[in-house]
């Protein structure tokens, strides 16, 4: 618990401000990128493979119903013929397939079709055709209707010219035997093309996801390393103005200055390291005696008021008080600081602010972070009074 400070500031030393010498406890070190992008790749691997072994199974499939039903021995031949570039060429259901193996596979198994009609065997063999055909006419991004109709054309065309020779036999069975067998590849491929189609979408929007995070946490160290150096920055120009005003006739206190900017150099090197390392943790007691110590040195008087427990958004409330240090010894003209703690709460007010006040990207980064946390932080300026909040409940 943060107990209650007087008016008058604390003379804590840079070094005594330095966090307490318990190491944070450290969360488990998430996946990288990288190994979730491999196993992405993997999935996605897996999914090609297992999707290609399913059509090339069912191609099989479809040959075995066709030798199960047909009983001419060439024809037969030709079955046996036709599901071998017909097998292969439904492995190509993702992308375009080599010319030559879709000529072949659509030959053949077009060959093996006619030869039923002729036969008059069963229409079962028009299996083998509607997969190569329609395995070609879906491998587009877009498929394009027509040519789905004009790819049944196709297949049932020697039922049309057999109608034709011999108008006296009833080609119904037929008709309907490669209509469906047609279609059925089709809406086959139709749908395994549609799922594949979803599963990139979410691969792709996965891999946006990961580049999203590992942006926002290049954001988050950017700003967490401009909050370190620039309140840095700032108090070692505070410092180093009090000892150049000290030096002459006062040489003992610029040297005391001096000696504070140089251990908080070290300080600063300290947390810079442990930044990079995810090491970093900041306590509201040790950056309220930092600020009590920078506004006592220039001239700023500085209460407290009330207490804070210790919370898990500790850190948080404490990021408030560096950057609302900062802003007000950069940009207020403040002769006043009043902090107000309390539980789940900070208020932080000064009588130094210009009217009208610039936007603090600083704290417009830190409200973001508030607002994930299920908090606010609003900051404003009324008759030169200027005020942080921040609230979490």
């Amino acid at each position: 618990m943060i107990s209650t400070g007087s008016s008058s500031p604390t003379a804590a030393s840079p070094s005594a401000a330095s966090p307490t010498a318990a190491s944070p406890t450290v969360p488990p070190p998430a996946l990288p990128p990288a190994a979730n992008g491999a196993n992405a790749a993997r999935a996605m691997s897996r999914m090609r493979r297992y999707t290609t072994v399913s059509m090339a199974f069912v191609a099989v499939g479809y040959a075995l119903i066709a030798l199960s039903q047909v009983t001419h021995e060439w024809l037969i031949v030709g079955v046996i013929a036709a599901t071998i570039p017909v097998t292969a060429l439904v492995c190509f259901w993702e992308r375009r397939a080599p010319i030559w193996l879709a000529i072949l596979a659509t030959a053949l198994s077009s060959v093996v079709w006619w030869a039923t009609v002729a036969l008059q065997e069963l229409g079962v063999t028009s299996l083998l055709l509607g997969m190569a055909v329609g395995v070609l006419l879906t491998q587009t991004a877009k498929v394009n209707p027509f040519l789905l109709l004009a790819g049944l054309g196709f297949v049932v065309a020697p039922v049309g010219i057999a109608a034709l020779v011999r108008p006296e036999q009833d080609w119904t069975a037929y008709l309907l035997t490669a209509s469906v067998a047609y279609a059925v590849a089709v809406g086959l491929f139709l749908l395994n093309r549609y799922t594949w189609n979803r599963y990139l979408e979410i691969d792709a929007a996965r891999r946006t996801g990961a580049e999203l995070a590992v942006a926002q946490e290049r954001y988050r160290f950017a700003a967490d390393l401009h909050d370190i150096q620039g309140h840095t920055l700032h108090v070692l120009r505070l410092k180093t103005q009090l000892a150049d005003k000290l030096i002459d006739r006062d040489p003992a206190a610029a040297h005391a200055h001096l000696a504070e900017a140089q251990a908080l150099i070290s300080e600063t090197l300290a947390n810079t390291r442990s930044l990079a390392f995810g090491e970093r943790h900041l306590v509201v007691a040790t950056e309220l005696a930092n600020a009590q110590e920078l506004f006592a040195a220039a001239g700023i008087r500085c209460t407290v008021e009330g207490s804070m427990p210790a919370t898990p958004n500790d850190e948080l409330f404490a990021l408030v008080v560096r950057e609302a240090t900062t802003n007000i010894l950069r940009h207020a003209q403040a002769q006043e600081v009043t902090v107000r703690l309390g539980e789940g709460s900070l208020v932080i007010t000064n009588d130094g602010s210009p009217e009208p006040p610039r936007p603090r990207s600083g704290l417009a980064r830190l409200a973001e972070r508030f607002i994930a946390a299920g908090g606010t932080l609003q900051s404003g300026s009324a008759s030169g009074v200027f005020t942080t909040a921040a609230t979490i409940s």
